[in-house]
């Protein structure tokens, strides 16, 4: 044979060798799963990212990282509507590298992740950056089905505002939490700079059961909340911080004596207490009126309710609720569904049947359990929406969630709606 045919012949031969090895290497697999929170519902909008390598060591990420990386890496995916995510092309055999987009100012944290049927489950009082959960991919694997839920991250939300009710708009402030455990054995400080948004609003989340305080300072002066009590798994929004002084941002060129005088007292509470009450707005599709309040208590709400000629609302179907919570936001409610100690008729505190209902299953009280508690804590239940998941939950006024719930929806279905004129003093 000719030098020349045998060298071609090497050359055909080493071709289809890696053919085969490549081909063998990029065997098609994909991985497929959902993102669900802790009661099933599905997450959307969370990154899924595969990291991959080639090769089969599972020992330890540096270890993988010797491997050679897949190139192109796999296209990441975002879960849908269902929580859905489907990622394609992956190498087999593999080892690879999960990720989510999930960091310090997610509104979630990872909990569980079931693969091929194993479950693992990460610690609660923690929050996982979460860089990466490793696995594998054998040879010849088509497919890779994966379940990951994720939970709601503790928090503390809340508003600053000037001492004349206006907030503390865009503001570039210190805040410091200062937190201790319900046993006295630990305490620590978390600090950082916030730039607050236009309603003067912040959120820290935090990470485990403990008596919390906020302070804000901002050019100089400094405002504390009081001190308050999360379970684990609880979130306290509505924290409200005022500066005992109207703060002022500088303005160039304008003298120290030419800055307006304090508002009169009496227009000031005035105003105060419009903001307090709210405004109301009307529902396009059933042309009801209803109007968002702040209130101590579910029988304070009552109360309020009754001097403005109005109900609790009473939510009839999904479109109502969805309405609600678009114009007055995701946050906690008392809504108009009262019981006494003894069974009472299904209806609206308003007397409308009920048409539509949203319990969440797993807070209700059960039918067997519901004497022997009601015995053992007297009182009446009440209803409160959670804004952050739409269920309702019923509850005593002992309950954790009372202390977090401190705003109501009214409703009236015959307003005639008057607009007072705004306060100059406000403006």
């Amino acid at each position: 044979m000719k030098q020349s045919n045998i060298t071609l012949y090497l050359i055909l031969l080493v071709s289809l060798v890696l053919s085969l090895e490549i081909a063998f290497e990029t065997h098609a697999s994909k991985i497929t799963g959902k993102i669900v929170d802790e009661d099933g519902n599905p997450v959307k909008d969370i990154v899924v990212n595969i990291e991959s390598y080639k090769g089969k060591i599972l020992h330890s990420r540096n270890q993988m990282r010797r491997n050679e990386q897949v190139f192109p890496p796999p296209q990441p995916s975002n879960t849908d509507a269902t929580g859905a995510f489907t990622i394609e092309d992956l190498t087999s055999p593999s080892v690879n590298l999960l990720r989510l987009s999930l960091n310090h100012e997610s509104d979630y944290k990872l909990q569980a992740i079931e693969m091929q049927g194993i479950s693992f489950r990460f610690h609660p009082h923690q929050f996982h950056l979460f860089n990466g959960f490793p696995f594998g991919i054998e040879e010849e694997t088509d497919e890779i089905n994966v379940k990951i839920t994720v939970q709601y991250r503790m928090r503390i939300k809340g508003q600053v505002f000037n001492a004349d009710g206006t907030p503390l708009s865009n503001a570039n402030v210190d805040i410091v939490v200062n937190y201790r455990s319900k046993t006295g054995s630990g305490s620590g400080t978390s600090s950082g700079t916030k730039t607050l948004d236009e309603n003067g609003g912040f959120t820290r989340y935090v990470d485990s059961p403990a008596y919390y305080t906020v302070s804000i300072t901002y050019q100089g002066k400094t405002v504390e909340s009081k001190e308050v009590f999360l379970e684990q798994g609880q979130r306290l929004d509505g924290l409200t911080l005022t500066f005992g002084e109207n703060i002022k941002k500088p303005k160039p060129n304008i003298p120290e004596q030419h800055i307006h005088a304090p508002p009169d007292p009496e227009r000031l509470h005035a105003a105060l207490k419009r903001r307090e009450e709210g405004v109301w707005a009307i529902n396009p599709a059933n042309r009801h009126a209803y109007r968002m309040i702040q209130c101590e208590s579910p029988e304070d709400a009552i109360e309020k309710a009754k001097t403005q000629k109005a109900h609790l609302i009473a939510i009839n179907d999904e479109e109502e609720q969805q309405w609600i919570l678009s114009v007055f936001g995701k946050e906690n409610y008392w809504i108009g569904f009262t019981t006494e100690n003894k069974e009472s008729e299904k209806k609206w505190d308003n007397g409308d049947p009920f048409t539509y209902t949203n319990w969440d299953l797993q807070k209700l009280i059960p039918d067997s359990d519901k004497k022997s508690e009601i015995d053992e804590n007297s009182g009446k239940l009440y209803a409160v929406l959670i804004g952050v998941t739409g269920k309702w939950q019923q509850i005593r006024e002992n309950n954790p969630v009372t202390g977090m719930t401190k705003r109501a929806i009214l409703e009236r279905k015959d307003l005639i709606i008057g607009m007072p004129q705004p306060d100059e003093d406000l403006e």
